[in-house]
C-alpha cells in the first residue's frame, strides 16, 4: 500500500515550523510500520527502512548545534539510526521497538511544545486552501466533498 503522500502534502502546506518536525516523525513511523508489514519482502522492507533513515537524517540535519539540547537530540537520533540499521539486518522487532520508543518520546515532547506555542502560523503562504467534508448523495449514501482554492507556492 505505501505512504499516502497526498495526505502529507496538505499537512505540510498548512504547517508551522514546529509542526513540520512532528510531521517528519509521523512519516518515519509510517515507513517503519510499512517495513514491519513487508518484513518478508526484502525489496519493500529495505526501501521502507531506507526512507525512514532518510527522514531521520533530515531531523539530524535540521538541528541548530548552538543550543545544548541539539547535542542531546543528535545523540538520540544517532542511537535510533543504529537501531534501524540493526533492524535492517536482523529483522528482529526488538531492534525496531528500541528505536521507535525513543522517537515516540521525542515526538511527544515536540507535541507538548506545539500545544504551548503561541505562533502557529504556516510557513508557506499562498498555498491551496482545502475544504473537505461529507455530503449525502442521491441514494442517501455518503459522498466525499473536496473543494480546493488554487494558490501555489511562497509569496514573493
Amino acid at each position: 500500500m505505501g505512504i499516502n503522500k497526498q495526505d502529507y502534502v496538505a499537512k505540510i502546506a498548512n504547517a508551522s515550523p514546529l509542526r513540520l518536525v512532528i510531521i517528519n516523525f509521523e512519516i518515519i513511523f509510517d515507513y517503519l510500520e510499512q517495513s514491519k508489514q513487508n518484513i518478508d519482502n526484502e525489496k519493500e522492507f529495505d526501501f521502507n527502512i531506507l526512507k525512514a533513515r532518510q527522514f531521520l537524517s533530515e531531523l539530524r540535519g535540521s538541528l541548530d548545534m548552538q543550543y545544548e539540547i541539539s547535542s542531546y537530540l543528535l545523540t538520540m537520533y544517532n542511537y535510533v539510526d543504529r537501531q534501524l540499521a540493526k533492524f535492517l539486518f536482523s529483522k528482529k522487532i526488538e531492534d525496531l521497538e528500541a528505536g521507535t520508543k525513543v522517537l515516540k518520546t521525542i515526538m511527544s515532547a515536540f507535541e507538548e511544545i506545539e500545544h504551548q506555542e503561541k505562533d502557529k502560523s504556516s510557513i508557506m503562504e499562498n498555498t491551496d486552501t482545502i475544504y473537505a467534508g461529507l455530503t449525502y448523495g442521491k441514494n442517501g449514501q455518503l459522498q466525499e466533498f473536496v473543494d480546493i482554492k488554487h494558490n501555489k507556492g511562497f509569496k514573493a
